[in-house]
C-alpha cells in the first residue's frame, strides 16, 4: 500500500514549484476546479476513477490502484476456488475509529492550498477504503499486519520529510497533519490485528508520534480531541461486501449478471436498454473483449455526477438523434425529456423536468447558469477520449 499523491507532492510532479512551472495558468485553474469533484465520491472504485481522471497527467495512480485491485481479486478467487485457507483467527473490524481535525491545519487561504488539501484528503480516504477492502478480501491477519507496518513506516518517513522543506511550508504542513490522522485512524481501527505484537514495531503513542516530526508535543486541546475521537466507533456495516470490488461493470447481454448490488450506472443502462444504448457508435467503440462494458459503466458513472453533466454527455453521444433515426421514428423531444427525467433525475410519471436542464445547453438561456450543460461540452469530449484511449 503506497501513497502516490503524497509522494508526488514531496518528490514528483505535484511539488508546488514544479506544478506552477509545468502548467499554464488556465490549465492550473482547470486542475484546481476538477479536483473539487473528487471529494464527492464515497465508493472505492468511483473515488479511484475520479482521482485517476483528475491527476492522470501528473501522477501514475492508475497502475498503483490497479495493482491493489489485482491483489484483492486474486485473494477472493483463491478463497472461492479453495486454493487458500481462511485464517481461523481473522479479525475484520466491524467499526472504524476515525481521527480527523485533531491537529490544527494552516488557514486555507488560496485556491492552490485548497487544492492540495482536497487531493490529500482524497488519498487519505482512498487509503482507508482500500485497506478495508483488502482486509475483507484477503482475510489474513498476518498479511494485514505486514501491510499496515509497511504503511506506517512510509507515513513516518513522509511526515519527517515534509518538515525539511523551507519553501511552500503552507502546503507541506498539510502532509504530516493529515498523515498523523490517517496513522492513528488505522492504529485504532485495526488494534486487535496489531496487538499481537508484544513490543510494537511502530510508534503507538499519539503525543510521541507528533513530537517525532514536529519537535513539540500537541497542545492540551489537541490531545483532548484525540482522546475523545479515539472512543467513537463508526460502524462499517455493509459498505464493504464479501466481494468488495471484484466485479465487471454491466455485463454484455447473455454473459450473466454481476454478483453485486446495482449502482446508479447500472440502473441508467437498464433504463435505456430498450433504445439499444450499447449499440450507439461512440458507445460501441468503448466496448472491448478485455474490459467488456467497463468503460461504458465508467462513462455513465462519471456523467451522472449531475444532470447538467449527463445532459452534455448525451448530447455529445447524440443519444436523441440515435433514438429518433434508428429506434423510434415518432420519438419527440417531449418523449426524450420524459425518458431523461426518469433515468437521470429519478422522476416518474412522465415528468418533463429534464427539459429545463436541456435548455441549459444554450449559454444564453435563462437557466443556463443553474444547470450549466453548455459548460460541460468541452469536458465531456475530453472525458470520452480519455476513456477511449485508456
Amino acid at each position: 500500500m503506497t501513497l502516490p499523491i503524497t509522494d508526488s507532492i514531496l518528490r514528483g510532479e505535484l511539488r508546488p514549484n514544479i506544478l506552477k512551472q509545468s502548467l499554464e495558468p488556465k490549465a492550473l485553474e482547470l486542475l484546481i476546479r476538477n479536483a473539487r469533484k473528487v471529494s464527492q465520491k464515497s465508493q472505492l472504485l468511483e473515488l479511484e476513477f475520479a482521482i485517476n481522471n483528475v491527476l492522470s497527467d501528473l501522477v501514475n495512480t492508475k497502475d498503483i490502484y490497479a495493482e491493489d485491485k489485482k491483489t484483492r481479486d486474486a485473494a477472493i478467487n483463491a478463497r472461492k476456488n479453495k486454493i487458500s485457507k481462511n485464517d481461523a483467527h481473522y479479525k475484520f473490524p466491524s467499526y472504524e475509529i476515525v481521527i480527523d481535525n485533531v491537529l490544527t491545519l494552516p488557514e486555507l487561504n488560496t485556491p492552490l492550498l485548497r487544492f492540495y488539501n482536497t487531493i490529500i484528503d482524497a488519498e487519505i480516504f482512498r487509503t482507508r477504503q482500500a485497506i478495508l477492502h483488502m482486509s475483507r478480501a484477503v482475510q489474513d491477519d498476518a498479511f494485514v499486519r505486514s501491510t499496515l507496518k509497511a504503511l506506517f513506516k512510509k507515513i513516518k518517513f513522509a511526515c519527517q520529510e515534509s518538515q525539511q522543506w523551507e519553501e511552500h511550508q503552507d502546503v507541506m504542513s498539510l502532509i504530516p497533519i493529515k498523515l498523523t490522522h490517517l496513522y492513528f485512524t488505522l492504529l485504532n481501527t485495526y488494534g486487535e490485528v496489531l496487538q499481537s505484537y508484544d513490543t510494537p514495531e511502530f510508534e503507538d503513542d499519539f503525543m510521541d508520534f507528533v513530537y517525532n516530526w514536529k519537535g513539540e508535543y500537541p497542545s492540551n486541546d489537541e490531545l483532548a480531541k484525540y482522546i475523545e475521537q479515539s472512543k467513537v466507533k463508526k460502524e462499517i456495516g455493509n459498505s464493504i461486501t464479501d466481494i468488495p470490488d471484484s466485479y465487471k461493470p454491466q455485463e454484455l447481454p447473455g454473459e450473466g449478471k454481476a454478483n453485486r448490488p446495482k449502482d446508479k450506472a447500472d440502473l441508467f443502462l437498464e433504463g435505456v436498454s430498450a433504445y439499444n444504448f450499447l449499440e450507439m457508435p461512440k458507445i460501441k467503440q468503448l466496448i472491448t473483449p478485455e474490459k467488456k462494458t467497463e468503460k461504458v459503466h465508467d462513462l455513465v458513472m462519471m456523467m451522472l455526477e449531475n444532470s447538467g453533466h449527463a445532459c452534455a454527455m448525451l448530447e455529445y453521444l447524440k443519444f436523441y438523434d440515435w433514438i429518433k433515426k434508428t429506434q423510434r421514428i415518432k420519438f419527440t423531444k417531449n418523449d426524450y425529456d420524459a425518458l431523461c427525467s426518469k433515468v437521470i433525475m429519478g422522476l416518474e410519471n412522465g415528468s418533463k423536468a429534464f427539459h429545463t436542464v436541456r435548455m441549459s445547453l444554450n449559454s444564453s438561456n435563462m437557466n443556463a447558469e443553474k444547470y450549466r450543460a453548455y459548460a460541460y461540452m468541452v469536458q465531456v469530449d475530453n472525458e470520452y477520449v480519455t476513456l477511449l484511449n485508456s
